[in-house]
């Protein structure tokens, strides 16, 4: 079983690639899916948020993701002490996850913060992610639905595409068409 991680900003296209992957046989963890999964059901989790960021939990004791993406998207630092807090308990469950899926030759980790939390730790191999910012910026809009300001803010919260060049063994652009982006996915699956 080999772990390659995949990461990238926001609207880079992770999760696609990492389905495209998943198409060819790979198995596939998506630490984003694990992390809002524990927002509805971790209270210590929570907790732990909460003490850092203040009020963000909705009357219900479940996380106001819409409060907390506000505060963290404002300022990097924030975003990398928001990993820090979950990526231990993304982390556990994520190792779960992988053990389920042994029988699988190379497991996809879809990680955006991967080298922020130190989750890099656990791959193999990474997979950096890049594409232009306003096709991220298109892609959030259209994903996301919520406003240019704050698709900005989000893309400005989070490294360029000189952090994932300079740390990751494997680079796919992700700015033409879905043709182009398979053919990048078919010839790396080739090379594990």
């Amino acid at each position: 079983m080999r772990i390659v991680g995949i990461t990238g900003g926001s609207g880079s296209g992770k999760g696609v690639i990492a389905q495209y992957f998943g198409d060819l046989g790979a198995g596939v963890v998506d630490a984003d899916s694990i992390y809002h999964e524990l927002c509805n059901k971790n209270k210590e989790m929570l907790h732990s948020i909460e003490n850092e960021f203040g009020n963000v939990l909705a009357k219900d004791g479940k996380l106001n993701r819409g409060k907390l993406a506000n505060i963290v998207f404002s300022d990097a630092s924030k975003l990398v002490r928001l990993g820090n807090i979950t990526f231990p308990y993304i982390k556990s469950e994520s190792i779960k996850k992988f053990e389920l899926l042994k029988d699988k030759k190379i497991i996809i980790y879809d990680a955006p913060v991967l080298f922020q939390v130190g989750a890099d730790c656990i791959c193999d191999d990474v997979i950096g992610v890049v594409a232009e910012k306003n096709v991220r910026l298109k892609r959030i809009l259209k994903r996301d639905m919520i406003s240019e300001k704050e698709a900005i803010a989000r893309i400005n919260a989070q490294p360029d595409d000189i952090f994932y060049y300079k740390r990751c063994k494997y680079i796919i652009e992700n700015n033409s068409s879905i043709e182009d982006l398979k053919q990048q996915v078919n010839k790396l699956w080739k090379t594990f």
